[in-house]
């Protein structure tokens, strides 16, 4: 087999199945229209009311305002074994005490050569994880993570449970890989291919949707109820399992210039030394805290 030289030309294949799919599609603004007209025959005959509850739901909008004030701006400030400077690391691996933790936390909120150092009155809420071994931390931080889901706390759980499961494979060493190295497998998706998926993924889509349209209106409604009352239940029982987590942490809470918060943070109490696994993170911002403060209470 040669190279051999080519030029650009539309792909039959996709040719097809765009002059199949309009051959339906092309016809589409007909049946609307003569749809439209039949409803507008009928329009001065029929009644169509509000939902029976649209009033109740609309008195309770301000929900939605209510929800996105408790999305506060701020800043998260973690430690953890893990950091450079920070953690410490001997033959046994990487250790953080808690002492060591809190004090860090406090010296780094009078850190003035940080341009990003808060300033002005603040409020703080502070959260710990301290354990004695590495099993129990791992999985502390794994479901503090799963309620939680701060970055850094997810790299320190990934973290902890690798250094778990390097016991078994610490003898093992992997042939190192030949470069270039495979990519996963995946679509080809390159243009003008994805163009091609974009607009005709469109046609077909609009395809399917006719073709599925084999249900009366009433049919239609009546799925709809159902779909909207089984999502209405979804959300319920989704909330109602995280109010259930049963996540045991240490808790800091103050309020206060920077140089006061970190003077209290000092001068806290804390599991001691024999705690050499802590991750700690403050929740530093200038409104309070809310939903925070109540979920850790």
């Amino acid at each position: 087999m040669t190279w051999q030289p080519v030029t650009h030309q539309w792909p039959e294949s996709a040719q097809t199945i765009q002059t199949s799919s309009e051959s339906v599609l092309i016809q589409v603004n007909g049946v609307m229209d003569t749809a439209i007209s039949k409803i507008k025959a009928i329009e001065n005959k029929v009644t169509f009311a509000r939902h029976p509850l649209s009033s109740d739901a609309e008195s309770l909008l301000a929900n939605r305002q209510q929800l996105e004030a408790l999305l506060v701006q701020g800043q998260i400030l973690c430690v953890h074994p893990y950091q450079h400077q920070v953690g410490s690391k001997n033959e046994n691996g990487d250790h953080l005490s808690a002492p060591v933790a809190v004090q860090t936390l406090a010296n780094k909120l009078i850190d003035v050569q940080d341009d990003y150092l808060p300033a002005g009155d603040l409020y703080v809420q502070g959260i710990m994880i301290a354990e004695q071994n590495i099993s129990d931390f791992a999985l502390h931080c794994q479901q503090l993570f799963n309620v939680l889901p701060i970055p850094e706390l997810g790299i320190v759980a990934r973290r902890s449970n690798q250094v778990l499961g390097q016991a078994q494979s610490q003898f093992i060493k992997p042939l190192p890989i030949m470069q270039p190295r495979f990519k996963p497998q995946a679509h080809v998706n390159v243009d003008p291919l994805r163009q091609v998926l974009q607009y005709q993924g469109g046609q077909v889509a609009q395809l399917e949707s006719i073709a599925g349209d084999k249900q009366t209106p009433v049919q239609k409604l009546q799925a709809l109820a159902n779909k909207r009352n089984t999502q209405l239940s979804t959300w319920h029982d989704a909330l109602n399992q995280l109010k259930n987590s049963d996540v045991a942490i240490y808790q800091f809470s103050a309020t206060g210039k920077a140089n006061v918060i970190s003077t209290r943070l000092a001068q806290s109490s804390m599991p001691g030394h024999d705690h050499t696994y802590t991750f700690a993170a403050l929740f530093i911002s200038a409104t309070p805290l809310t939903f925070l403060s109540e979920l850790f209470a």
